[in-house]
């Protein structure tokens, strides 16, 4: 299992998708508005563009104009460098630009920030993404060393990461598979597996410890959700209510 010393300042509650639901998601003013109410574990998803861009999205496709919407995995990067996507967020965020994953990790180093990254492979991208996101993390921290968890539902994503960056503190996104078929994901290594909260029960954390995995609690949006996952004995949990979860909820 991950150690309580690997998360930053034994911080065990993250941030989902940089600014939770207060400021654009998967943006570089979610990173600052989550690190500024005191987070330092913050989560984002990365999508590959057309011609290989790493940026960060969470959705598969995007909005071109207000009529048209196409896959990330089909647009090449110019096309959607100068997107708005903070204008549904309030005046203050107008003109918030869709960031790249290598803009995300500066700022991660800068801010104090350990990235929760996870990769979301389109259909033939699930090598390629793993191989970008390690060159641009050894990019970056060639000057301040970064230390990221990696996660991902794809296992051939997983699988790369794991030969060419085996020091990646790796996470799986929860799969039934995991128990029904242990020993193809136990081949992955990874550190922990990142569980919803309404999938959770004590049983099932109490299996994967002693698989030793750490169990990360997902979609934990209210406090009452939050509680449960304590008292299930969750290692960490990830909300976008970080107005009402803070950083030390536990």
């Amino acid at each position: 299992m991950l150690e309580i010393e690997s998360f930053i300042g034994q911080q065990r509650v993250f941030s989902h998708r940089t600014g939770g639901v207060l400021a654009p998601e998967n943006s570089i003013a979610g990173l600052k508005h989550a690190r500024n109410l005191g987070f330092q574990n913050i989560q984002f998803d990365v999508r590959l563009t057309a011609d290989g861009v790493p940026i960060l999205r969470s959705d598969e496709s995007i909005h071109i104009t207000e009529t048209s919407s196409i896959l990330v995995s089909e647009v090449f990067f110019d096309q959607i460098n100068n997107l708005d996507i903070g204008i549904d967020y309030g005046n203050e965020y107008i003109g918030e630009q869709l960031p790249t994953l290598y803009q995300a990790f500066s700022a991660c180093t800068e801010l104090g920030i350990r990235p929760i990254v996870e990769l979301k492979p389109s259909i033939g991208q699930e090598q390629s993404i793993a191989e970008i996101s390690i060159d641009i993390l050894n990019r970056v921290g060639e000057d301040k060393i970064l230390f990221p968890l990696v996660i991902s539902e794809s296992a051939p994503t997983l699988a790369t990461l794991m030969n060419i960056a085996p020091e990646i503190s790796r996470g799986l996104i929860w799969n039934k598979s995991l128990i029904e078929q242990p020993n193809d994901h136990e081949a992955l290594m990874c550190q922990c597996v990142m569980i919803p909260i309404k999938l959770l029960s004590t049983q099932l954390v109490e299996t994967l410890h002693r698989k030793q995995h750490s169990v990360i609690a997902t979609s934990v949006n209210d406090s009452m959700d939050a509680i449960t996952a304590l008292e299930h004995k969750v290692d960490a949990l990830v909300t976008g209510q970080i107005d009402s979860i803070g950083p030390y909820f536990f």
